[in-house]
C-alpha cells in the first residue's frame, strides 16, 4: 500500500469530522472545568478517532508543526500516510 497521500487523497480518506473547532473548545472546557483530563488526545480517545494522528490520518513532522511529506508525485507533495489508522483518521480497533 502508497504510504504516501496527495493532499486532496489525504483529506478524502479522513473521516469526517462531527464537531467544529467550537464544539472542541467547548468539550475541553467542560472537561477541564470537571476536573478531567481535557488534551485533544482525550478529545479523540473519547470520539473514537486515532490518537497516533489526532485523527488526521496523516503523520505531523516530528517538530508538530505541519505535516510529514514522504516525496513527489509531479508536482504534488505526498504526505505519509498514518500506519496506526491506515489514513482513516478513526481509532484503530483494540488488539
Amino acid at each position: 500500500m502508497q504510504q504516501g497521500l496527495p493532499w486532496p487523497e489525504a483529506v478524502s480518506n479522513v473521516a469526517p469530522k462531527f464537531t467544529s473547532l467550537e464544539e472542541i473548545k467547548a468539550w475541553r472546557t467542560r472537561e477541564a472545568a470537571a476536573g478531567r483530563p481535557s488534551t485533544y488526545e482525550e478529545f479523540c480517545l473519547t470520539h473514537n478517532l486515532c490518537v497516533a494522528c489526532l485523527g488526521g490520518g496523516v503523520v505531523y513532522n516530528d517538530n508538530g508543526v505541519g505535516l510529514k511529506v514522504v516525496g513527489m508525485d509531479g508536482n504534488a507533495q505526498l504526505f505519509q500516510r498514518c500506519t496506526a489508522c491506515d489514513g482513516t483518521g478513526k481509532a484503530p480497533p483494540a488488539p
